[in-house]
């Protein structure tokens, strides 16, 4: 099966790619960056081909530029910050919502069998000490929030319209390999701070022991995004989280023991632990029809050190 993954050369396209590749289909990743930019996980596989695309070019998506495809797999996101958020509007809707129309109707257009949407915990207020399930969304407290929301819509809309098994996911805070600063994505985890730190043996200094957020690692929410469009998905959506939100206090001892992390109220290097989410993202659902089991922090640390450390 050929698919089309939008967003791969990003934090979570690349793990998509991966487990794609690994679950044995032909992949086209696609990203707005040169071909010079996109370099592949270790362990993505042979039958990985790359594309630029802009999603928010109908045009881009042709079937003379990107080959015949079987299902699409929409990654593409501008994940900005509240400033950008504030200054271009348009330019989140834009990506978040033109692109993703765009990307169904070449599914439509190519009559491909599914379409899975890359959707986010951000359609949640995150912030209110509750639990929270699937359809409990409500766009959250921000317009990306508001825009992945908008864009499930459409998708479902699509999937009831035209015969395209169409399914989405909602992500937490994800943490593990190839994250990177991007112009689509201008700032980094705490997570990746604090193993980088480690890595570099510069020590830090901690910010909001006590501030809370639901840590999953990437390669697990890649692989149950494969899991799930490798089955019928049949309009559903799911949590992909750790269930439990986790002070930051317990993210800095599983770096410091699994990591080597140095902490040191005196250096000169901080890591901010806030804002506080205190919210329960319930992954049940997921856990009842997928098998979805994510790791723990500690054994997600443990992967992500031992592939940056080569």
């Amino acid at each position: 099966m050929r698919v089309l993954i939008t967003g791969a050369g990003g934090f979570f396209g690349k793990a998509l790619v991966r487990a794609f590749g690994r679950g044995g289909y032909e992949v086209v990743a696609s990203d707005i960056g040169p071909n010079s930019t996109f370099q592949p996980r270790c362990g993505s596989g042979d039958n990985v081909t790359y594309r630029v695309l802009d999603v928010t070019d109908p045009a881009a998506f042709s079937p003379r530029r990107l080959g015949e495809l079987d299902g699409i797999v929409n990654a593409a996101a501008l994940t900005p910050s509240a400033e950008q958020m504030a200054a271009q509007p348009d330019r989140l809707i834009s990506v978040n919502l033109i692109g993703l129309l765009n990307a169904l109707e070449a599914a439509r257009l190519q009559r491909c069998a599914k379409f899975l949407f890359i959707s986010s915990a951000g359609v949640y207020d995150q912030f209110t000490a509750t639990t929270l399930q699937e359809r409990d969304a409500d766009g959250g407290v921000s317009l990306y929030g508001s825009a992945k929301l908008a864009a499930e819509i459409m998708l479902w809309r699509y999937g009831k319209m035209y015969p395209i098994d169409v399914g989405a996911i909602r992500p937490t805070s994800m943490y593990g390999p190839a994250e990177e600063l991007r112009s689509t994505r201008p700032f980094v985890t705490a997570v990746k701070q604090l193993v980088d730190a480690a890595q570099a043996n510069v020590p830090v200094r901690v910010l909001n022991y006590s501030d809370r957020c639901d840590w999953v690692y990437v390669d697990d929410v890649a692989q149950s995004a494969c899991t799930f469009f490798s089955g019928v998905m049949n309009g559903r959506v799911f949590n992909f989280s750790s269930g439990t939100p986790t002070a930051f206090a317990d993210v800095v001892a599983a770096a410091q023991k699994v990591a080597g992390l140095r902490v040191d109220d005196a250096a000169e290097r901080t890591v901010d632990g806030g804002p506080d989410r205190p919210t329960v993202i319930s992954n049940e659902r997921a856990r009842a029809e997928l098998g979805y089991s994510p790791r723990s922090l500690e054994e997600g640390i443990q992967a992500y050190v031992a592939e940056v450390s080569g």
